[in-house]
């Protein structure tokens, strides 16, 4: 699942929190918020004690992005397509398919609230979120600019940074991350974890920067350190420079809590690099099933980071190939572009890799390099 995507529908469903204008020299202090432990059993107590009822699809969201539980994804799923339409009802199911990378739905989903009178406070930065993960951050631009001068805050702010980071503006964007983290003002770990991670993807994927990357990664694990894709993502940061056994400790850790398959994926092939052949073949053979499972499910939320395996550990580049096509049909970001460039050249395809670079702009390079850094092969 492409990360950032995902984590921007975070930006607009909100876990209860409360902001004030702080001063932004003081964005990069560290705030005491509640132990990551301890705010997870809270939140889980919350699941446990909502049941069923409207509202508790937010929390599940909030437990499928910070602990990639995926069964939570798929139970606040079936929780909203079986719920009857009203306009609460069609914003929560436009959040939880956004989640889905179903983007589509999502945005008719929030039309419909709009068709029937719904604060124009959530359709509108719900729909920029949608938008920018889509790849048309420019058409947002301007109304999110305008946003953050009447309505500075957490939300306005944040969406803005991951629009400028979409535009290449990543200097603009890196400020905003700052001052939203200034803004924050609440015990809860989720939204700090959030914003640092969020910092640090830019920074490795768009910046090329890994030093600034592993420093927000880390900033995010000191707020959550259960936060499973930012230590997977520090994790191939210390594999890319040798540190093999802090990769495979780390990974390990994630892997008490979580059934993730890209973890399993690069653990398998970490292991493999160490010598344990067998260990890391049984390793990427579960990612396989992992993937496979996740794919019949929820076959747009997981059809990314699925080609990024299969053109790496799975070694099946037609494969690859067909679920980046997928992919960028759903969502044409310079990364989509990026990971169908790949695929099409593993799998033979060079006319379409060149279709692919001739017609997009020169920020496909730069994920391709990110690509070539994170694809082990």
């Amino acid at each position: 699942m492409n990360r950032l995507g995902f984590s921007l529908i975070g930006v607009v469903i909100g876990l209860s929190l409360q902001t004030s204008a702080l001063g932004e020299d003081r964005a990069d202090i560290a705030r005491e918020t509640t132990a990551g432990v301890i705010a997870i059993a809270n939140l889980d107590a919350q699941i446990a004690q909502a049941g069923n009822l409207p509202g508790v699809e937010d929390l599940l969201l909030a437990r499928a992005r910070y602990l990639a539980d995926y069964d939570a994804l798929e139970r606040a799923s079936a929780l909203t397509e079986q719920q009857p339409a009203s306009t609460k009802a069609l914003l929560q199911r436009a959040r939880t398919r956004a989640a889905l990378h179903r983007f589509s739905d999502a945005l008719n989903d929030v039309e419909a609230a709009e068709a029937e009178g719904a604060d124009r406070s959530q359709t509108v930065p719900l729909r920029a979120s949608i938008l920018i993960a889509t790849g048309n951050a420019a058409k947002v631009r301007r109304s999110l600019e305008a946003e953050v001068k009447q309505h500075p805050g957490l939300a306005s702010r944040t969406m803005l940074a991951a629009a400028y980071a979409m535009l290449g503006r990543l200097h603009e964007a890196d400020q905003l991350y700052a001052a939203a983290l200034a803004d924050l003002h609440t015990t809860l770990p989720f939204p700090y974890a959030w914003i640092c991670f969020a910092r640090g993807l830019m920074w490795a994927e768009q910046g090329q920067d890994l030093t600034q990357a592993e420093r927000s990664y880390q900033q995010a694990l000191r707020y959550l350190p259960e936060f499973a894709a930012a230590n997977i993502n520090l994790a191939e940061i210390e594999a890319a420079r040798g540190e093999t056994q802090s990769a495979i400790d780390r990974l390990t850790g994630v892997l008490k809590a979580t059934d993730e398959p890209e973890a399993y994926a690069l653990l398998g092939s970490l292991h493999l690099r160490s010598g344990l052949l067998e260990q890391g073949r049984q390793e990427i053979d579960h990612a396989r099933q992992r993937f496979d499972l996740l794919l019949m499910h929820a076959p747009l939320a997981f059809a990314d980071h699925a080609a990024e395996f299969y053109l790496s550990q799975g070694h099946n580049a037609e494969r690859a190939w067909e679920l980046a096509l997928q992919n960028l049909h759903n969502r044409e970001t310079d990364r989509s572009v990026a990971l169908a460039v790949k695929a099409a050249m593993a799998s033979g395809r060079q006319n379409d890799a060149d279709t692919l670079l001739r017609t997009h702009g020169p920020s496909v390079g730069l994920y391709l390099q990110s690509f070539d850094r994170t694809l082990p092969q």
